[in-house]
């Protein structure tokens, strides 16, 4: 009975869609309240009343007190909130939701789990409806989806990062990401085994230090997680700025901790173009970058390098900046210098490679690679490597290892000092932490999620 459930919330839907509308402008010539779900919670039992009665004249089942009760339910979500979606949401197990069409959802859970469930809507047009619907409303800013702008990148209401293409792809594909420990510090992490104690009081310093701290690691790893730890160990009374593509990190909704955060998200641009061929009224991570440098803020965090923003985010830490935080796809420390290297050249055809090495190594203080692992029963990650980057010979990046792992797979310290251990002593690490020969102190059980 599901689909009939859905098909009527459908019908429901689009039969009450106009009529909020109607009634929405009369109360808006008249000067009254505008609420539209309150509007359209006053109408659902006569217009359900109404498709009950074409659905069984149809020779459709009759439906029961509870059916009711969902076909009402789905209709006002889909309406106001995210239709089916909400119920997958629902389950905190969940990470990641991928959709094709109208097709039963991919469900991947924190422990390496992969499930299906029923699909979004019924049919694929459904589907692009539904996501343009989505794109109107629920994104904190106006977005679009459709023939002329095939992609949509946005911030769901509960802070869940969706991205979505049509046309461009064989049928309407989405792909849900969702952050199941948003406020986790870093002691959460070192508890579920992401990171050891000594890991854990070297970034804590490092953060106190002021140094710029790059993470890597392949999707999924635990990038942004990480990142939002280390946002934690920020003083609450510092001004700084997060620059995102979509919102993720999320540190403006905890305005008791980040009280003067100033969140900067990138926004599109209409169909209209300037002569340079960029949308009229976009606003891209670049400009931003630099807008944030003019708002007094004491440090700068960029959700994630992969584009033009690279250089600005060099140049202002080459000329002062200190304290910068982000994350790049790579799946090795030394990928992560050449990741950041190429993005460069990419973004200034004026830059040499060496001259890219150099600002690189001029700039960037540590490098925390992520790894993630399958396990019996569950995913792990874990911080895998944290390497000191300096300039070495030839203006190259030298670095030195401070974490490796170990054969059992833990990161262990190596012995090695940074050549600036003094300034991590001042944010109050102990060095006995790297040279006392230990493993770091892991904690015994890293079988948690």
């Amino acid at each position: 009975m599901a689909d009939e459930v859905q098909e009527l919330a459908g019908r429901v839907q689009q039969r009450m869609a106009p009529l909020v509308q109607q009634e929405a402008a009369r109360r808006a010539a008249m000067g009254e309240p505008q609420d539209e779900r309150a509007i359209a919670t006053s109408l659902l039992d006569d217009v359900l009343a109404a498709v009950i009665k074409d659905w069984t004249k149809a020779g459709r089942p009759f439906l029961d007190f509870e059916q009711e009760r969902q076909v009402k339910a789905s209709a006002l979500a889909e309406m106001f909130g995210l239709g089916r979606l909400e119920a997958l949401l629902a389950d905190d197990g969940v990470e990641n939701i991928d959709i094709i069409g109208s097709d039963p959802v991919w469900l991947s859970y924190h422990d390496g789990r992969v499930e299906r469930a029923a699909g979004i809507a019924l049919t694929d047009a459904a589907v692009v409806q539904w996501l343009q619907r989505i794109a109107t409303r629920m994104g904190r800013t106006e977005h679009t989806i459709n023939e002329s702008r095939p992609l949509l990148n946005m911030e769901l209401p509960g802070g869940e990062r969706l991205a979505a293409a049509i046309g461009v792809t064989d049928r309407p594909h989405i792909s849900i990401r969702r952050h199941r420990l948003p406020t986790a510090s870093l002691e959460v992490l070192r508890q579920r085994g992401m990171l050891s104690t000594a890991q854990l009081a070297f970034l804590r310093a490092a953060i106190r230090a002021e140094k710029n701290v790059v993470i890597c690691g392949r999707q999924k790893a635990g990038k942004t997680t990480l990142l939002r730890a280390l946002c934690w160990e920020v003083p609450a009374t510092e001004r700084f700025a997060t620059l995102e593509t979509e919102f993720e990190l999320g540190l403006h909704r905890h305005r008791d901790r980040f009280p003067a955060v100033v969140a900067f998200e990138e926004r599109e641009g209409n169909t209209e173009r300037w002569e340079n061929g960029k949308p009229v009224g976009g606003v891209d991570l670049p400009k931003l970058v630099w807008q944030s440098l003019r708002m007094h803020t004491a440090r700068t965090v960029v959700g994630e390098v992969r584009g033009g923003e690279i250089v600005p985010m060099l140049n202002a830490l080459a000329v002062g900046g200190a304290g910068s935080l982000s994350t790049v796809h790579a799946r090795s420390a030394a990928q992560a210098v050449h990741r950041m290297v190429l993005l460069c050249l990419e973004t200034s055809a004026g830059w040499t490679p060496e001259f890219a090495y150099e600002v690189v190594a001029n700039t960037i203080d540590l490098i925390v690679h992520v790894d993630l692992a399958q396990r019996p029963g569950h995913l792990e990650r874990r911080v895998a490597e944290v390497v000191s980057i300096e300039p070495g010979e030839y203006g190259r990046p030298a670095r030195t290892h401070l974490f490796m792992p170990a054969t059992d797979g833990r990161s262990v310290p190596t012995g090695n000092l940074p050549t600036d251990i003094e300034d991590y002593e001042r944010g109050g690490f102990d060095r006995t932490w790297l040279t006392s020969g230990g493993d770091g102190d892991w904690p015994h059980d890293r079988s948690k999620p």
